[in-house]
């Protein structure tokens, strides 16, 4: 008969596993609060053609596409914390916590669909 054993050897790269993903949401996080920044701040990388092209004009969209971006890069921390305590939970409880829950992968699909609007509306138009 098989006897059970407690699997120790794993749990320290499981835990950098769930630090790795925390620090994953937090850079993401800082990537669109910086996104929203610019957008408020009205300003943009110049083309090497072009240098004067650094500043385009105020609109009223870019206000809205930069709420929606904090609005993103909070959810992007909440969904990483949220994630970050489930996988610890199961962890500690020696559940198996390889796959996400399905809420995290909708949070993370409409972030993701925000910044994909966001880089098709700053290619299509300045904003």
């Amino acid at each position: 008969m098989p006897k059970e054993q407690e699997i120790v050897g794993s749990a320290g790269r499981d835990f950098a596993m769930l630090e790795r993903n925390l620090l994953s949401h937090l850079r993401l996080a800082v990537l669109l609060s910086l996104l929203s920044s610019s957008l408020l701040l009205h300003t943009r990388l110049p083309t090497p053609s072009d240098p004067g092209s650094a500043q385009t004009p105020a609109s009223k969209t870019g206000l809205a596409t930069a709420i929606i971006e904090v609005i993103a890069a909070v959810a992007a921390i909440a969904a990483g914390i949220w994630e970050y305590w489930q996988g610890y939970a199961d962890m500690s409880a020696q559940r198996g916590f390889l796959r996400a829950s399905q809420t995290h992968l909708a949070v993370l699909s409409v972030i993701g669909l925000v910044v994909f609007a966001t880089c098709m509306m700053l290619i299509s138009k300045d904003v």
